[in-house]
Parts: structure tokens; C-alpha cells; sequence
């Protein structure tokens, strides 16, 4: 009988040891782990980015495109940050085709500042239309596309078209100074 009893205080000493000895290695690795995880002042925050253009809906629907040299077409549409951070945001156009896009100038306003002018075939996602004003987070902006037909075009556009696709895209202010889209 004493020799079981032994055993089992025995046993009892043994599943103490192993369950401190596993926490004490659990401790160390954690704090092992965050020794090279940390940095000091240094916190990362992850945000959604994500951008509203036109409420989904087509800003340009051909409809009025009957334009002659030295006319202008004004179009408003929304922008809506949808992010959950503040964003800078750019517009261009993709997918240009047609022989209309050497001879109408594209210019976009954010309210009184404008924020692009060019030929619709240089509108590109290479050069794009940014502001340099950040959106705030859940901020909806009225901005204005106005298009204008250069005034020496000549009757070679007669009947002319144009098909694209006007898109926008957004990355977060914080940790890019440098406007950087990727």
C-alpha cells in the first residue's frame, strides 16, 4: 500500500514539473517572439480602402455626346469614400477607342480647383487626374468632368465616337506622402 502511494505522489511530482516546465517554455517563446515582432513606436493599423465612383452608375451615357468644335459637355458625379481611412484618390480613362480622343480635352474639377486637363487619349492611368486634398473617411464629393471639343477640329470628325471606360481609385494618406498608387 505504501509503495502506491508513493507512486501516485510520484506521478503527482512528475505532471507538476511537465505542466510548469511547458508553461515556463510557452513564456519564454512569447516573449521571444515578441522581442523580434516589436519595434519601439512603431504601430501598424490595418484599414479597408475602398471608393464610390458615380454611385455605380454611368456618368457619360452617349446620350448627349452631339458635339461640335468648341462646345463643351458638363457632366457632375459623386465621389464617396467608402474606405475606413482618410484616401487620396485619381481618375482616368481606360479602354479609349474611337477617333474622337485626339480631339476632346477632358477636364475634371473637385468643387472651384482643377484637377486635370488633357486630350482624352493622355487621361491614362499613367497620368491621371489627383487631387492633392485628402477624403476623409465616409466623405462624398461633387466633382464635374467638363469635355470640349477643340475648336480646329475639322470635318474629319464628323460622325466621330468614342468609347471608355472613366474609372477612379483610391490608396490610404497615412504612411504614403508620396501619393503612391499601386
Amino acid at each position: 500500500m505504501s509503495n502506491l502511494k508513493a507512486t501516485k505522489k510520484r506521478i503527482r511530482a512528475c505532471v507538476t514539473a511537465i505542466v510548469l516546465l511547458v508553461a515556463m517554455l510557452v513564456i519564454t517563446t512569447s516573449a521571444l517572439i515578441a522581442s523580434f515582432v516589436s519595434v519601439e513606436d512603431s504601430i501598424f493599423e490595418m484599414g479597408v480602402v475602398k471608393i464610390d465612383l458615380n454611385g455605380g452608375q454611368t456618368i457619360f451615357d452617349g446620350s448627349d455626346w452631339n458635339v461640335e468644335p468648341g462646345q463643351a459637355i458638363k457632366k457632375d458625379f459623386t465621389l464617396r469614400n467608402d474606405s475606413t481611412v482618410d484616401v487620396y484618390y485619381r481618375l482616368y480613362l481606360e479602354n479609349v477607342t474611337g477617333s474622337l480622343q485626339e480631339c476632346l480635352v477632358f477636364e475634371i474639377y473637385d468643387g472651384d480647383q482643377k484637377i486635370y486637363s488633357g486630350r482624352a487619349s493622355e487621361m491614362t492611368k499613367e497620368n491621371p487626374a489627383v487631387c492633392e486634398d485628402t477624403m476623409a473617411a465616409g466623405e462624398t464629393r461633387t466633382l464635374t468632368a467638363v469635355v470640349k471639343m477643340d475648336e480646329t477640329a475639322g470635318n474629319q470628325y464628323q460622325n466621330g465616337n468614342i468609347f471608355f471606360d472613366f474609372t477612379a481609385d483610391a490608396v490610404q494618406v497615412r504612411n504614403n506622402p508620396d501619393k503612391e498608387f499601386s
